[in-house]
């Protein structure tokens, strides 16, 4: 069951990855359009989209310990990301 939200997880993040790198323009009307905070999409696009095949990776192990670590870690990454996006949506 674990394996199932694990592949969906890394779904989701593969999508999101997509959003990021190929469609931008998306979330430009909430940023000021300057270069940093292109750069910045295009960079958690890229974390995304690495954490992505790291979790269809971590499902094909199916080992818990190593399932937990990547959980935390994803979770890390996209708290990092809110708190940049917020960041840049308070400017």
């Amino acid at each position: 069951m674990i394996r199932i939200l694990v592949i969906l997880f890394a779904l989701v993040l593969l999508f999101l990855s997509y959003i990021l790198l190929k469609k931008p323009h998306l979330l430009t009307p909430l940023l000021a359009s300057n270069k940093e905070d292109l750069s910045f999409l295009n960079t958690y696009g890229q974390l995304y989209f690495v954490f992505a095949i790291l979790g269809f990776i971590t499902a094909v192990v199916n080992l818990k310990t190593i399932i937990l670590l990547y959980i935390f870690l994803a979770l890390i990454l996209a708290a990092l990301f809110s708190l940049k996006l917020a960041k840049s949506l308070n400017k």
